[in-house]
């Protein structure tokens, strides 16, 4: 009796993991993660609790996420490892080279998710709405994508960006550059953050030549071929 429950977990698991569903979750979560819950507990700029665990999660549903292939999956799994050991050793280890780590692992793995559910929402078949939420998750991974470039940039060069003067941040100012790193996506730039270093700016002209081109041609594309 027991197994025949297990069984059906299982089976129901994998359904859950293999189909579509997992995208939307995904989306659900990089909404809290990027726009609430790291700008709010890791204000201080160092990582608190709540944000290494919500980072931790995001990793989980990552590679969840990700394809049906096996070898592809196992290969985010080692990355996902990576990105969870780093940072949390940095949660631990307030030092400056294990974040340079923790942030360039965090980068790659959000470089190879981001790939990875382009080309499954992009796979052969029918557009659904949840194909749709996956490339709207792209987009905010994208955001995230380029802030862990600006944190790497800021630990290698502190005066690579221009904070005014009034800003109130930490050491670094992570959820300043997730703030700066979305301004720059949708073109808002209010100002308040400017990148001085040519590394930075170049960083942030092409972040802003893919957060207008993205949704006018990838996110129009599938919504006009989105099948009810």
């Amino acid at each position: 009796m027991i197994s025949k429950h297990v069984n059906r977990a299982r089976q129901g698991w994998r359904w859950w993991v293999d189909s579509d569903n997992s995208l939307a979750a995904l989306l659900f979560f990089l909404v809290l993660y990027g726009f609430f819950i790291y700008p709010l507990a890791g204000e201080r700029g160092k990582t608190e609790p709540l944000a290494a665990l919500s980072f931790s999660f995001v990793l989980i549903l990552g590679v969840m996420a990700t394809t049906k292939h096996k070898g592809a999956r196992a290969g985010m799994v080692v990355l996902a490892v990576l990105a969870f050991t780093s940072h949390w050793l940095h949660y631990f280890i307030q030092e400056h080279a294990v974040h340079i780590i923790a942030s360039s692992a965090a980068a790659l793995f959000f470089l190879v998710l981001g790939w990875l559910i382009l080309g499954r929402v992009f796979r052969s078949g029918g557009i659904n709405i949840y194909r749709i939420y996956g490339a709207i998750a792209v987009y905010l991974i994208l955001g995230i994508l380029w802030a862990d470039f600006y944190v790497l940039i800021y630990l290698l060069e502190p005066e690579a960006f221009y904070f005014n003067p009034a800003t109130q941040y930490g050491e670094p100012p992570i959820s300043e550059l997730i703030y700066f790193s979305f301004t720059t996506l949708t073109t808002v730039g209010f100002g308040d953050i400017v990148p001085v270093h040519p590394l930075a700016r170049s960083l942030a002209t092409f972040e802003a030549l893919v957060g207008q081109l993205y949704p006018a041609v990838l996110l129009a594309r599938l919504v006009t071929l989105y099948q009810k």
